[in-house]
């Protein structure tokens, strides 16, 4: 261990000791057991299973073989998400250790419960951080889980600032909330005061969840939006204090400001680069790999001429420091909404007959890209949604669309498809808006070599009007976030949209197969050891595939929509598989019946 994690852990050891240990406190969650949690597949020590964000259980008791024995074994009623909402988004991804599993229920409320049983769930306490105006959605993208601790981003509501919380989790005791976004941070307490302020700094947001390493919390600014600069910031374990923050839309004076090349020279100044997924963290090089979104105004580059940077990119970060090592941008000068910031994996493979370390991403304009994730390299791009017409490919040394002209500060692209000022018809562009994958975990089976997606695809049309900028810089409500400017804006059809699931061979970053689905995949996959990788779709049905063919080999319908992916651990030595069910079907308007709010456990008999 460094220096720091060893000062870190006589803190944390010290700290505990203020207090009485239950008699069910377990081991901390040590820097080492956190860097090797693909060695405890009995538990479930990050919210998307490793720092390669691999979703990838290595437990195989059920499998191929025994799938059909697969039932519900209890589930768990979330009462408190029903209150005083219509509808419901929790992502949420539920960390187990040693038979105890914790997790952010919706809006804010913490839970640890009991599972030893095996037969039913025990609540053994609740914390609640959030508050009742923090949305109606309670869309959560996970929690973290470090030495002692669980740490939670708090979303902004009401007239409360976003926190980062940190809360014993033996004993539910908070150890520290602190505001670390909006307008309160931006004026001071952190390196470089407040020269960086956007003009919007209140509008800041969490809208993902908090990842721990090396002593150090990173999250980011999700609310690009609302006419917010996107950043990464580190936060110490201990204290809270802000150690660095990086800025995914560049000030004055530095590296990649001048790619904001509007005469006026503000639109870097309510960029976007939004960050809004869990990045992941390359253990060996100390780098938090982390991908952004479009820029904003999405739909104008007119209003915001040049490459954008770092919009529509992913970066590398160095821990200690928050430094740029590397970065690779996806789509200069994006029009499309098509943002990046959706889970990068890392994984080690042979790409073109060579043993390299390497990123994958399912990209949300349709392409699954692989990256040398040393220093960013492009290795390939492979297409792998049903159609792709913005550009008529990847340049195969570059990585960037064949149109891409470095000498232009305003692409043309494929015109046909690309949104434009002087447009007065509607056009069509794909994918859609929302691409191949957004927010939906992905996952690698690093044994057989295969990354799996399952998501959405199909064709936008629009017409979009000029963004319009105010006296002081600020873009004016009908040019920025959504609907960002648009005209007329048609949903895709049910002709012309579908659900995907996908895999991909990493050795080749070729597509094996795609299957077309009749509802939208809304939080990606989980593979296992089992031969299987499982999905959820917008229906309300867990299903699981066989993982070479992907043909279903078995379903089950909770009842309402489901946005949570599955889970998968030991209780007692024997697997189970949890996910969180409540959202709105497709056809059920807001309110009506279709939607709950469970968690649902699954084993064999």
């Amino acid at each position: 261990m460094s220096a720091r994690i060893k000062i870190l852990t006589a803190a944390v050891l010290c700290s505990s000791a203020l207090f009485v240990v239950p008699a069910n406190a377990q081991q901390l969650v040590s820097q080492d057991r956190l860097d090797n949690a693909d060695a405890e597949p009995q538990n479930w020590l990050h919210p998307l299973q490793n720092y390669g964000s691999q979703r990838y259980s290595r437990l195989d008791e059920i499998n191929r073989d025994t799938i059909d024995d697969l039932h519900v074994a209890f589930t768990l009623p979330l009462m408190h998400c029903l209150r005083g909402r219509n509808t419901l988004s929790n992502r949420g991804m539920p960390l187990v250790d040693t038979n105890i599993m914790w997790f952010e229920g919706c809006s804010g409320m913490l839970y640890k419960i009991d599972m030893t049983a095996g037969n039913q769930a025990i609540v053994e306490w609740t914390v609640d951080l959030g508050d009742e105006d923090a949305g109606t959605s309670g869309t959560t993208r996970g929690t973290a889980m470090y030495m002692d601790s669980i740490i939670m981003n708090v979303r902004a509501g009401g007239d409360l600032e976003a926190r980062i919380a940190r809360v014993n989790r033996d004993t539910g005791e908070l150890i520290y909330d602190i505001v670390r976004a909006g307008e309160e941070v931006m004026n001071g307490p952190w390196p470089g005061g407040d020269q960086h302020s956007g003009i919007e700094a209140n509008s800041e947001n969490f809208t993902s969840g908090p990842m721990v390493m090396e002593g150090i919390i990173v999250n980011g600014n999700g609310s690009g939006d609302a006419g917010t600069r996107g950043w990464l910031q580190g936060i110490d374990f201990v204290t809270g204090e802000i150690l660095w923050r990086w800025y995914a839309v560049p000030g004055p004076g530095e590296f990649g400001h001048e790619t904001w090349a509007d005469e006026a020279g503000v639109s870097w100044r309510t960029g976007g680069g939004a960050v809004w997924t869990l990045g992941s963290y390359d253990t060996d090089q100390n780098l938090f790999i982390q991908g952004l979104a479009q820029p904003v105004p999405m739909f104008d580059p007119e209003f915001r001429p040049g490459d954008n940077l770092f919009t529509n990119a992913v970066v590398a970060l160095e821990i200690e420091t928050g430094s740029l090592a590397w970065y690779f941008q996806y789509v200069p000068n994006e029009s499309w909404d098509y943002d990046e910031q959706g889970i990068h994996l890392l994984y080690d493979t042979v790409v073109n007959g060579e043993q390299r370390s390497v990123v994958g991403h399912f990209g949300r304009n349709g392409f699954y890209y692989q990256l040398d994730r040393t220093n960013g390299e492009f290795l390939t791009g492979e297409q792998y949604v049903a159609k792709i017409t913005w550009t008529a490919g990847l340049d195969p040394k570059t990585g960037l669309p064949v149109e891409y002209d470095p000498n232009l500060d305003l692409q043309v692209y494929i015109p046909e498809t690309r949104w434009a000022r002087a447009d007065t018809e509607l056009k069509i562009a794909c994918p859609q808006l929302a691409g191949g994958l957004r927010w939906q975990t992905p996952a690698v089976n690093p044994d057989i070599g295969i990354a799996f997606a399952s998501g959405e695809d199909g064709c936008q049309r629009r017409v979009i009007m000029p963004s319009i900028v105010l006296a002081n810089g600020e873009i004016d409500e009908q040019g920025r976030g959504v609907p960002g400017g648009q005209v007329q804006f048609d949903y895709p059809t049910p002709e012309n949209f579908q659900g995907l699931l996908a895999s991909i061979d990493i050795t080749t970053g070729e597509l094996i197969r795609s299957i077309a689905m009749p509802y939208d995949g809304r939080n990606g996959v989980t593979a296992t050891a089992g031969g299987l990788i499982f999905s959820t779709w917008a229906d309300g049905a867990i299903v699981a595939y066989n993982d070479e063919s992907l043909a279903e080999v078995w379903r089950f319908h909770t009842g309402s929509g489901v946005e949570s992916p599955i889970s998968s651990f030991e209780i007692n030595g024997k697997q189970f598989l949890a996910v969180f069910a409540g959202d709105n079907q497709p056809g059920t308007a807001p309110g009506e019946s279709g939607w709950n709010a469970t968690m649902f456990f699954f084993t064999l008999d």
